[in-house]
């Protein structure tokens, strides 16, 4: 399910026409953060909408985290100056979520 207004509804419902689409999967896709907080941030986003982590399916869940783990595993292998990675995943807007639609930061740091 969709929702309107929700940008990441909108990217998802375009998926074909994404230059920028780095990984797809059944429930998930992986494309670039458009403020990145270092070189290769990126964003694992779910297909359908769901709120927060703790409203996404199990599969949705597991999917993301394999993909996060694939997108990170080969950015590391591109770039040797990579030291680490954040994964992080805001949670209501005290936990300062911004886009109301699950999704998780990839942040490589060197």
């Amino acid at each position: 399910m969709l929702e309107h207004n929700c940008v990441f509804c909108a990217i998802s419902a375009s998926l074909q026409s994404q230059s920028n689409l780095i990984l797809e999967g059944k429930h998930t896709f992986v494309i670039p953060d458009i403020k990145p907080i270092s070189k290769g941030h990126a964003l694992v986003i779910t297909k359908a909408h769901f709120q927060d982590l703790s409203s996404s399916p199990d599969e949705a869940l597991a999917e993301a985290i394999a993909l996060a783990k694939e997108y990170s595993k080969t950015l590391k292998a591109q770039d040797a100056s990579i030291r680490g990675f954040n994964f992080v995943s805001n949670q209501g807007a005290k936990a300062n979520q911004v886009v109301f639609h699950f999704h998780l930061h990839i942040i490589p740091r060197y």
